[in-house]
């Protein structure tokens, strides 16, 4: 990796980081959704991520 693209990668990680974007999602709940419906799609449930994530809401 060049300095520059170095430099430009920094310069977007900030901008992201300023703008707040990642406090949007919350990952920990996002994380658990995703592990309930792939666990319980084992045992033959037909409920998809989305179905699962308005359920629990």
């Amino acid at each position: 990796m060049t300095n520059e693209n170095r430099n430009i990668l920094l310069k977007l990680l900030e901008q992201h980081q300023e703008s707040g974007m990642s406090e949007q999602i919350d990952y920990n709940k996002f994380y658990l959704y995703s592990i309930i419906t792939h666990s319980t799609a084992i045992e033959g449930s037909t409920v998809t991520e989305v179905e699962a994530i308005l359920l629990f809401d």
